[in-house]
Formats: C-alpha cells, sequence, structure tokens
C-alpha cells in the first residue's frame, strides 16, 4: 500500500464515525451566525496590546492568552493539550455532528458527475471571459455546501465522499480525476450560461481524511495549478519514524512556503484529538510553522459551533488556527472553520480579479 494511502486507513476509524453523523444525521440543531464579508475588504478591529488581528477575520481578535502552556520549550513536538469537550449545553445547544437548518436556496441541487458531484450559486455571473471559481472538496458533502453558504462566497462546489474501504490518494495518482472534476463542471455550467465556461481560481478543501487526496494531487502535474489549500482537522503523518513523518508532509511544506511568500493561499486548522497510533492534527501543523521559522501565538476566542480558538499562526497568505477539545464532536465542530476560510479566499480572488481588469483597460 503506497505510503500517503497508510495514514488514510489510519483515518477511517474516526473519519467515517464523525462522518456518518455529518453527512447522514437528520436531528436539526439552531443555526449559528454566519460570518459576513465584503467582497474586496473587511473593516479591521483595531490591534491592541491585549488583542490579536486575525487577518481571516478582520473584525474578530483573538484575545492573547498569558497563561503558561505544557510543553513550551518543546512545542513542536508536544502531543496536543486542551484535552477536554465541551457538551451541546456548553455549545449553546448545537450538536455539531447534526445536520443544522440552513438557507441553501441560493444554491442549485446537487449534480452527479462521474464521481462525486457539484453545485453552484444559482446568481453565479461569469466574468468576460466566461470565467468561474472552484472549490473541490474532499471528505464531506452538505456541511460543506452550508458553510460556503454561510460565507456568502459565489464559489462553485464539488465535493467528494468515499466509503471507509476507498482511499482519495489513489484517485488522484491512479487516475486522471482532477482533469474530469475540472471538464465536468465546465461542460455542465456551459450548458447552464449558454456560454464557454472556463475555470479561473480552483481551491483544493478537504476534511479529515480527505487530506491525503490534497497530498496526491500537489505531487502531480496538476498541483501548479492549485491557486489555494484548505485543510480542515486532517493533516496526519507516520508517528516513529521521522523520516516517513517529513516524506509525509514535504510537499505541504512546499506549499505552506509559496503561502507565506504571498504567492498562494494556505489554511491548516486543527483539533486537540490525540490519535495513538500516528501523529495528530496539532503536530503536523506545528511542523509546518517550524518548517517556515515560526511559533504559533497562544490565544483565547469563542467561534462557531462551540470552538474555543487557542492557537494562531499567519505569515503572508499562510495560517494555521489551533482548537481545544478532543472528541468526535470537536472534529465535526472543524467545519465551521471552512466558511471564514472561503471568504478569506473569495476576498483574495476578487481583489485579484479587480487588479487584473484594471492592468487590462489601461
Amino acid at each position: 500500500m503506497p505510503r500517503v494511502a497508510r495514514v488514510g486507513v489510519l483515518l477511517v476509524a474516526l473519519a467515517v464515525g464523525a462522518a456518518a453523523w455529518v453527512v447522514h444525521g437528520r436531528a436539526p440543531v439552531p443555526m449559528t451566525a454566519g460570518v459576513s464579508s465584503a467582497a474586496l475588504a473587511v473593516a479591521s478591529a483595531p490591534q491592541s496590546s491585549t488583542s490579536l488581528l486575525d487577518p481571516l477575520s478582520p473584525t474578530r481578535p483573538a484575545a492573547y492568552d498569558p497563561a503558561a502552556r505544557p510543553d513550551a520549550g518543546d512545542w513542536v513536538t508536544a502531543r496536543p493539550g486542551f484535552q477536554y469537550s465541551r457538551s451541546p449545553a456548553e455549545r449553546d445547544g448545537v450538536e455539531p455532528c447534526a445536520t443544522q437548518q440552513v438557507d441553501l436556496s441560493s444554491f442549485s441541487a446537487w449534480q452527479q458527475l462521474a464521481q462525486g458531484q457539484f453545485s453552484a450559486p444559482l446568481g453565479l455571473a461569469l466574468d468576460a471571459a466566461g470565467h468561474f471559481d472552484l472549490v473541490i472538496h474532499l471528505h464531506g458533502g452538505e456541511p460543506v455546501r452550508r458553510e460556503l453558504a454561510r460565507s456568502g462566497q459565489s464559489m462553485v462546489l464539488y465535493t467528494l465522499t468515499l466509503e471507509g474501504n476507498q482511499n482519495y490518494a489513489e484517485l488522484f495518482t491512479a487516475s486522471r480525476l482532477y482533469q474530469a472534476i475540472v471538464a465536468g463542471v465546465e461542460q455542465a455550467l456551459s450548458q447552464r450560461a449558454g456560454r464557454a465556461a472556463h475555470l479561473n481560481h480552483v481551491a483544493l478543501s478537504a476534511w479529515s481524511a480527505g487530506f491525503v487526496g490534497v497530498e496526491a494531487a500537489l505531487t502531480q502535474a496538476v498541483g501548479k495549478d492549485v491557486d489555494a489549500v484548505i485543510l480542515i482537522d486532517g493533516l496526519h503523518a507516520p508517528r516513529g519514524n521521522r523520516a516517513a513523518f517529513e516524506a509525509q508532509l514535504r510537499p505541504f511544506v512546499a506549499y505552506a512556503t509559496r503561502a507565506a511568500a504571498g504567492e498562494r493561499f494556505m489554511l491548516v486548522s486543527h483539533s486537540s484529538i490525540d490519535p495513538p497510533d500516528f501523529a495528530s492534527t496539532t503536530e503536523c501543523a506545528h511542523y509546518l510553522i517550524a518548517s517556515l521559522g515560526g511559533k504559533p501565538q497562544a490565544v483565547r476566542r469563542a467561534d462557531a459551533l462551540g470552538l474555543e480558538l487557542v492557537e494562531s499562526f499567519s505569515r503572508g497568505s499562510f495560517y494555521v488556527r489551533g482548537y481545544a477539545g478532543n472528541d468526535k464532536a470537536d472534529h465535526c465542530a472543524q467545519l465551521a472553520v471552512l466558511r471564514e476560510a472561503y471568504a478569506a479566499l473569495g476576498r483574495r480572488w476578487s481583489g485579484a480579479a479587480i487588479q487584473r481588469e484594471l492592468i487590462e483597460t489601461k
């Protein structure tokens, strides 16, 4: 079995258990407030001596946490702290793994492709060249569309969720799945619009075990076309074998380096779940930060679905957001990070589009 597949298989027990709730749950819970964003810029809250400005969510700074953290001297390899989980009552009655009531009337019904499905904003407007922006998300369907809708962004969403005995990495290495996705969405949108639709920007987004598909795609020739990578509580690597650990994360280190330089966009989020058999998302995120010579800032902030932000790192367009919580509910709640990720990505892409138009009209 390929190296990239082995960790994906190890994730199945956690991912399938959580996804069963997220994809198939039926018990509605109250909708939490979405995060509003302008197309180009958001008024920023002022920086202060007690709070850290968050470029992903400029109106919601995070408070600095002056409390001493365990393993502060060995934070790169330390196992996750914050080994607790909030109850639904502590989340204002929200069960993160249950289906939530969200208005999705602005999106089309799911349209099936040969593999996976996509949904587009009903008001999607192609630009003069027929361009559209696409998010390819691995592992999760309806909850991802929920967060895209809450982000207020006009992006086309493709999702693919595999069964537990299948592996995302193999699809992106043994087939031309990426090309098939792009071609299928372009053809369907062209028919809908009555004119040729062409891919503009593309983001690879993943939750949980879906990250291995992103890794595989980045190692292929199509990796050069990827404008953004978003990994939600799903970056893992082997534990106990440093060479294998570093090899698993090498494509992500390379992409993080480009994002830190502003060339690409990358967000990695992690919970505090501590798996017994492989390195946690905390350890892997810390490794990426350390590879850039950085260190996360200890903070505190209440986020959507009862998430508790405990650390933050930003450099250029590379972002890491770390959260407390070590249970299935905390893993599901991580999907709410997508709304701010998509909002920030939309601002970046919209700004690039306007800049391109200004250049073309000169």
